[in-house]
């Protein structure tokens, strides 16, 4: 399944005309991976060993690149670092306050939500984000 991700995202940057350059590959490859939602620094701290010469930029490059095309998610929960998700299906987020840990949850789409403010402002809604805070099992222990 994640390698058919990265297929499916290197075809798409391939199809925009983007070059993939192995530090591109790699980041693509950490997020296809990924188990938690990391920030840029998490990333490039994960990849410098074995990227030596890839930089901070260059993670942040490819980030704000792969979300221009759809690849991955942004998240941002106040005022913590950008944390970053391969896009998949629509789901939301539980944060922990304590440890910043983040799970993801299925609920069905707030649609009502959504209709709901565009009929009260005149806009039209494209998108919405919601996430629950609270304590995570983890430090509930202690």
């Amino acid at each position: 399944m994640n390698q058919h991700r990265v297929k499916e995202g290197v075809s798409l940057l391939k199809q925009n005309g983007i070059r993939m350059t192995p530090q591109r590959m790699a980041i693509m490859d950490y997020l296809a991976n990924a188990e938690s939602h990391p920030t840029a620094d998490d990333i490039f701290n994960s990849l410098t060993h074995k990227l030596p010469f890839m930089t901070n930029a260059t993670v942040y490059n490819a980030l704000k690149c792969f979300k221009k095309y759809g690849i991955v998610n942004e998240l941002i929960f106040g005022r913590a670092s950008s944390r970053y998700e391969w896009a998949t299906s629509f789901h939301y987020h539980v944060v922990c306050t304590s440890c910043g840990k983040i799970r993801d949850f299925d609920y069905p789409k707030l649609v009502d939500v959504e209709r709901f403010a565009e009929r009260k402002t005149g806009y039209t809604i494209t998108q919405h984000f919601f996430e629950a805070y609270g304590t995570c099992p983890d430090c509930n222990k202690t």
